[in-house]
């Protein structure tokens, strides 16, 4: 994603069009930055905060198992 098109983007979250679907989602509660954030990274970066997240939960799991 080039730097005008974030621009773009952010000014189109910042002050979506009345009754569009962006509209909605923001006033739902949704935080749409985090979509530009993931547009931002590369799919092997994605790959690696997902996995990196899945180590997690493993490692909360078997936290779990160990409490008496």
């Amino acid at each position: 994603m080039t730097k005008r098109q974030r621009d773009l983007l952010i000014r189109l979250i910042n002050d979506p069009p009345v009754g569009s679907k962006i509209a909605a989602a923001k006033e739902f509660g949704i935080d749409l930055t985090l979509l530009v954030r993931r547009l931002e990274m590369t799919p092997t970066e994605r790959l690696q905060e997902l996995e990196a997240a899945q180590s997690f939960v493993q490692e909360l799991q078997r936290a779990r198992k160990l409490e008496p």
